[in-house]
């Protein structure tokens, strides 16, 4: 279609307007003309709330609602379905873009054309990245990706396999749906000046614990993309130093040593004991690394690495189960 604006901004949301109208602002703040871009916001299961309204309808934004709660990846494939833009631009209903955010993007997607997908960069209230790795490190986050719509169709969207109704949980669909892109030669490029700010992440006392659960997705993945899995999640290097899912290990690690201690004190062994509760203790250490040694939460954060452990194991049966409905449907 010749009116067809450049871009389509999705945003999936459960209504929350403390965080969709300040992301609605910034939109309205956007300097590239406002006919090349749309907006299509989801409501995931709810209706738009009454606070939201008037901030919906002066964005002109389109709004698609589900029924019933489905998650971020059917939300998001039913805005994309809803889109008109030639890129479908995906973020979160709790960003705030900076105002060149979208007129970055067009320039360098008219610098070049044959770019399919621009990772834009993701930052933390006071300028910190929200991920820490080289910059040529392809990490899709999705509060800020740009993805020609025709590629998206190409691999089908978004697996729903991401996404756990009875817990509400959600996980990894952004590193599946780079990878699925990559399979098929998308020409991806880092989009420096292509900027979205977001909140802190686990301000509650108690979300680590939920934070954990996430990892309960780390099996589907796995299974559909061995190899990405292993070379590119939560990989750091350190000079020649390679170390792969440093958190995960030690969690395994701390709840090992724990449960050896336990056993030997019970067996009366003393020094297996110890021996296993100094292995617990050096393992705990980057466990509440990465969360800059905050000793308020610390009771919370011994917790981190058994709820860990229990959803990577409980992830391995329900990626088979998701494995064998989807094989059976085909």
């Amino acid at each position: 279609m010749s009116d067809a604006p450049l871009f389509s901004v999705v945003v999936p949301t459960i209504g929350r307007p403390g965080k969709l109208l300040p992301l609605l602002e910034g939109l309205g703040r956007q300097t590239l003309p406002r006919e090349r871009f749309e907006i299509v916001v989801v409501f995931d299961g709810v209706p738009p709330p009454p606070d939201a309204t008037a901030a919906l309808e002066r964005a002109s934004a389109r709004v698609v609602m589900l029924a019933a709660r489905s998650g971020p990846p059917i939300a998001r494939n039913a805005g994309a379905s809803a889109a008109r833009g030639a890129f479908l631009v995906h973020t979160d209903d709790d960003v705030t873009p900076e105002p060149d955010w979208l007129a970055n993007a067009a320039a360098r997607l008219a610098a070049d054309p044959a770019l399919d997908v621009i990772e834009g960069v993701t930052r933390k209230p006071g300028g910190r990245a929200v991920r820490i790795r080289g910059d040529e490190e392809r990490q899709y986050i999705l509060c800020n990706l740009i993805v020609r719509r025709a590629m998206f169709e190409r691999v089908g969207g978004f697996h729903t396999g991401y996404y756990e109704p009875a817990t509400g949980l959600f996980f990894r669909e952004d590193a599946d749906l780079g990878w699925s892109l990559e399979r098929i030669g998308a020409n991806v490029a880092r989009g420096t000046d292509v900027v979205v700010v977001h909140p802190e992440e686990n301000p509650r006392y108690a979300d680590p614990l939920r934070w954990t659960q996430r990892y309960v997705m780390d099996a589907l993945l796995a299974a559909r993309f061995p190899r990405e899995f292993r070379d590119r999640i939560e990989v750091h290097r350190l000079g020649g130093l390679v170390v792969r899912r440093p958190i995960v290990r030690a969690s395994f690690g701390f709840v090992l040593g724990v449960l050896i201690a336990l056993a030997a004190l019970l067996a009366r062994q003393p020094r297996i004991a110890a021996a296993a509760g100094i292995l617990a203790a050096l393992c705990f250490v980057p466990v509440w690394a990465k969360w800059r040694f905050d000793p308020r939460r610390l009771p919370v954060f011994l917790l981190v690495p058994f709820g860990l452990v229990w959803a990577r194991l409980r992830g391995v049966p329900r990626a088979r189960r998701i494995h064998a409905r989807r094989a059976g449907a085909q």
